[in-house]
């Protein structure tokens, strides 16, 4: 397929966009875009910085892809330059990704192959994913975090500044983490929790600041987990108690 330049479309004269992507009506492509091949832009798409969106990706309607720091907005702001001319840090969003209509994604962005979010979903700055994540609908990510490969984040799940998380985890619909244990009541050093690798965290669990889930922990639905746990713990409660090992005919 021959890449269409819209009438209602904007792309900037130095973005560069592969000949066999595809860009739909209403869509505004920034300075220092890069568009590889066979991907796929939808109506309403706004792509700003020096983005990078490899091949076979999707990015679906109304989509901001990109979306400016505060200090680079108040600069822009305040100098009122055009948003399509700045050069914000880099973005980058794997191979044969899917990112469904309505969501937005900073800048120093980094996603890996075979991504797919919901709708809706917010990534904030200077995130890194692995490949083949799973990102549910309103899902929120604060910045600052680190998501590992085939991690299965379901719908409305939070994920604040400084946390980290490891691979092939499971996070049932709007699980909670937190990072700030006393509420801006007393000074402290926001601190997101550590969730190790093959941990699974039911639905509506909430991880308090600081918290160590090591490898293979699984908490129950509900529950509110206070203190770190060991590997393969089953926790279940408020608060969150040992309730026995991972069985052995278990994943």
């Amino acid at each position: 397929m021959k890449l269409e330049r819209k009438n209602l479309s904007f792309i900037h004269k130095k973005a560069f966009i592969h000949e066999t992507a595809f860009i739909d009506d209403f869509t505004a492509i920034g300075k220092g875009v890069k568009i590889e091949s066979d991907v796929y832009i939808s109506k309403g798409v706004k792509i700003y910085g020096n983005a990078l969106i490899r091949s076979e990706t999707y990015i679906g309607e109304n989509c901001i892809i990109g979306h400016l720091q505060r200090a680079d907005l108040i600069a822009i702001i305040k100098n009122k330059k055009e948003i399509t001319d700045f050069e914000s840090p880099l973005i980058s969003i794997g191979k044969e990704c899917t990112i469904r209509a309505g969501s937005i994604i900073y800048s120093e962005v980094i996603i890996g192959d075979k991504c797919q979010t919901g709708h809706n979903v917010m990534i904030r700055e200077k995130t890194s994913i692995g490949n083949s994540t799973l990102i549910g609908t309103n899902t929120i990510i604060d910045g600052n975090v680190v998501i590992g490969n085939n991690v299965s984040i379901q719908t409305g799940v939070y994920i604040p500044l400084y946390s980290k998380i490891g691979n092939n985890v499971f996070m049932g619909p709007y699980s909670k983490l937190t990072n700030d244990k006393y509420m801006m009541r007393k000074e402290f050093d926001l601190n997101g929790p550590k969730i190790e690798d093959y941990v699974s965290l039911g639905a509506n669990s909430v991880i308090m600041p600081g918290i160590t889930l090591k490898r293979g922990t699984l908490v129950g639905a509900g529950s509110v987990v206070t203190k770190n746990t060991e590997e393969n713990d089953i926790v279940v409660g408020n608060p969150a108690k040992l309730l026995k090992k991972i069985p052995k005919d278990w994943k």
